[in-house]
């Protein structure tokens, strides 16, 4: 045995009794006769490897702690869930349900994972993310802010996932190498917060300030590239990446967005064509052009 339970110094979380330990052995960081966090039995923490719960973390119910996996801070893991590993949960995160999280991963800040979800591989979960239901978070994966991923999303690879992002249903992000629809993000809710526009008939109606020259419309940063006024304007090599923002695609705004360019247009975007929304503007593969606003 590697612990024991102190009978006479306790806490009560939710009508249970969970008791500090005691370390009785060196393992790990851990020294003999240090103080940990508390658990509700030894059926929470394993004797094997170098598993150690500490300072205030609490793990209950039928959590289970094993392998080399810390839970320290303020975490509490709770319910079906499974620690393991390398993995550490601290700060104020919270992990419960039929949760797993495994391999080197990291959950922290005021996160939470919860329902079936699975955290693994290098994946770090903080701020004030939430994983849920089914989804998965692995390799490389950040997953912070005030994201929700749920359903049965996937995110992994190198995929940076942050802000008020919104990933859910049966979506997959994979950083650099995968196209995601941005239905994934629930789109109406995102761009009407971030440009406070919504769509008509699945139609998003923005604006982008461009150079007229000889009553054509160019693009302020390629002066090559010319806006349709007739039929569909389309760029082919767009960057797939949701992750980015000013990147190769067609960029449009709210018309206060702009301070480049001498004339202002109007265009029709299809959501299915939308890459990405981020710092107050969306990008997209395609457009249709309505109007000319004014020129200066």
């Amino acid at each position: 045995m590697k612990y024991k339970l102190i009978k006479n110094d306790f806490i009560e979380v939710s009508n249970k009794k969970l008791y500090r330990i005691k370390a009785l052995k060196d393992f790990g960081i851990v020294k003999k006769g240090d103080l940990g966090g508390y658990i509700q039995s030894e059926e929470n923490l394993s004797h094997d490897g170098d598993a150690w719960v500490s300072e205030n973390a609490r793990v209950f119910e039928n959590a289970w702690v094993y392998g080399n996996a810390r839970v320290y801070g303020n975490a509490c893991v709770s319910g079906d869930a499974r620690v393991s590993g390398n993995a550490h949960v601290s700060g104020n995160a919270r992990v419960y349900g039929d949760t797993y999280v495994y391999g080197n991963a990291c959950v922290y800040g005021n996160a939470c994972v919860y329902g079936n979800a699975c955290v693994s591989g290098n994946a770090c979960i903080y701020g004030n993310a939430r994983v849920s239901e089914n989804a998965r978070v692995s390799e490389n994966a950040h997953v912070y802010g005030d994201t929700y991923v749920s359903g049965n999303a996937r995110v992994y690879g190198d995929a940076h996932v942050s802000g008020n992002a919104h990933v859910s249903g049966d979506a997959w992000i994979k950083y650099g190498s995968l196209k995601i629809p941005i239905k994934t993000f629930k789109e109406k809710e995102y761009i009407a917060s971030s440009l406070n526009v919504c769509p008509i008939k699945n139609k998003y109606f923005l604006f982008k300030k461009v150079n007229k020259i000889d009553e054509k419309y160019f693009s302020i940063y390629d002066k090559k590239f010319e806006y349709s006024k007739k039929g569909i304007t389309e760029i082919k090599n767009f960057d797939t990446n949701i992750l980015t923002s000013c990147s190769s695609g067609l960029h449009f705004s709210t018309p206060a967005y702009w301070k480049e360019g001498n004339c202002l247009i109007a265009c029709e975007i299809d959501v299915k064509d939308i890459i990405t929304c981020q710092e107050g503007k969306i990008r997209a593969s395609k457009c249709k052009f309505v109007e000319e606003i004014y020129c200066e």
